[in-house]
């Protein structure tokens, strides 16, 4: 089990040797066995562990035991443990599956800042090869895109899952052939939520009648899904380049010809990433209803025409284009952040976190997908400290390696980011010059040199999903 584990880290490249992992630690077997998983693989990857655990007070005395279990299993294992309570009612009010998802949103956002505290890259879950299938069963049932069906994704921002290729029976066994102790959480029991249902009564039916092995057929098939969905993706966010008449901020303008050029399924997918680029949330509510009203508004004889969509949406044709307007609803705001160093800065609107740290030296080794940039702490302190912000009309700046200053909108498109996502990109600036384009280019200017006496690290741990 253990070389199944670190055959998933290696394939999905989910850390780099010497970093830093917040592991998510509830106390059950899924996530005490993921803790000593990563504990072997860390032999061998020189990893800092950091454990975290989050008591949400909903389980009374149960929820204290559990945290005083994970705190006491961190002590024995010598790793340092952070642990936080949620107020008495901080909960209360909701039930059902928003509960569910409240906890969800409370749990990751504890994650995330002590992943900032810590210097963590990485934030690791005990997500195994079942959970994946009964998501894939769940979305089916309750009716999903192609990208719900794909599943749990084993790397998503900060967020690794080291067990999703691991079958909860491997790792009980696991845990009763190495006597590890566990806790069991008594809400996980209960039939009244649809994946416990579908984990106590639907899957052991279908395991039984159809198909013994059929958790891992279907964290297969969302595998297979998940690359089908990137590749449509790719292919319909080119074709929307192609088709968009307006690139900046305000309402998406589209050529009707240019898009009708693009196979149906792209189509429909291009009208989703349009609707999702007035907010990451405008989407929620589509179904296939509102995907074919748009298409017959595309592919009408009607030159004007204009249909209402969910999430305050609205699309209206005039002759050869349709416009996609958000009513009601602001452009993004064009504020300015001082980057906090020592410290994380935390960008809500746009999803984006990053921590700051003053180091002697540069790593020798950086981040593959330029999420993490290094300049001389001297110089930047000199211009003023750092400030984030978006990317405005004219922007330029002198790239690391190349000669004189370059358009920040043609380097978004040399590098085919995608329209909707230039202008939520951040960008950092240290006086008058940019220095760096988070996850894309940075600077010559403000570099490490010879004469560096410290090093300003800045490094992204939490991005959009």
């Amino acid at each position: 089990m253990i070389e199944k584990v670190r055959e998933t880290i290696r394939r999905y490249r989910m850390c780099d040797a010497g970093e830093t992992v917040a592991v998510a630690v509830s106390g059950g077997v899924d996530s005490v066995v993921l803790l000593h998983a990563l504990m072997e693989a860390a032999k061998g990857l020189s990893l800092k562990l950091v454990v975290c655990h989050l008591n949400h007070n909903l389980r009374g005395r149960e929820s204290e035991r559990d945290l005083a279990f994970v705190r006491g299993l961190s002590k024995r294992l010598g790793l340092r443990f952070a642990g936080a309570r949620l107020k008495a009612g901080e909960l209360a009010g909701t039930k059902g599956a928003s509960l569910q998802a409240l906890a969800r949103t409370k749990r990751y956002e504890f994650l995330e800042a002590v992943a900032g505290r810590h210097g963590a890259g990485r934030i690791a879950l005990g997500h195994t090869l079942d959970d994946q299938a009964e998501t894939v069963v769940m979305r089916l049932i309750k009716g999903s895109s192609l990208t719900g069906l794909s599943g749990i994704p084993p790397v998503r921002g900060p967020f690794i899952r080291p067990l999703i290729e691991t079958s909860r029976e491997e790792i009980e066994g696991f845990a009763a052939d190495n006597g590890i102790e566990y806790v069991i959480d008594s809400s996980n029991l209960s039939d009244k939520y649809l994946r416990n249902d579908i984990r106590h009564n639907l899957m052991p039916l279908l395991k039984r009648e159809y198909n013994p092995n059929m958790a891992a057929t279907l964290s297969r098939a969302a595998t297979a899904l998940r690359l089908d969905d990137e590749y449509i993706d790719s292919r319909a966010r080119a074709g929307l380049e192609k088709a968009l008449v307006s690139t900046g901020r305000g309402p998406i303008v589209i050529d009707c010809e240019a898009l009708l050029r693009l196979h149906p399924a792209l189509i429909n997918r291009a009208f989703l990433i349009a609707a999702r680029s007035l907010g990451p949330d405008a989407e929620d509510g589509f179904t296939s209803v509102h995907i074919d009203s748009f298409r017959a508004l595309v592919s009408g004889e009607r030159p004007n025409a204009s249909i209402d969509l969910p999430g305050g949406l609205r699309a209206v044709r005039e002759y050869g284009r349709v416009i996609i307007t958000a009513s009601g609803k602001k452009n993004p705001r064009r504020s300015v952040r001082t980057l906090k160093v020592p410290g994380t800065t935390v960008i809500r609107d746009a999803g984006y976190s990053f921590t700051a740290e003053v180091v002697e030296k540069a790593p020798r080794v950086f981040d593959k997908e330029a999420w993490s940039a290094c300049f001389d702490y001297g110089a930047v302190a000199e211009a003023g400290g750092v400030r984030i912000r978006r990317m405005e009309p004219g922007d330029r700046m002198s790239p690391m390696g190349m000669k004189g200053r370059k358009k920040l909108k043609d380097i978004f498109i040399d590098a085919k980011v995608p329209v909707e996502r230039r202008a939520a990109t951040p960008v950092f600036a240290a006086g008058h010059e940019i220095i760096w384009i988070a996850g894309l280019r940075q600077s010559e200017l403000f570099k490490v040199g010879r004469d560096t006496e410290q090093v300003l690290r800045i490094v992204c741990i939490r991005r959009p999903e």
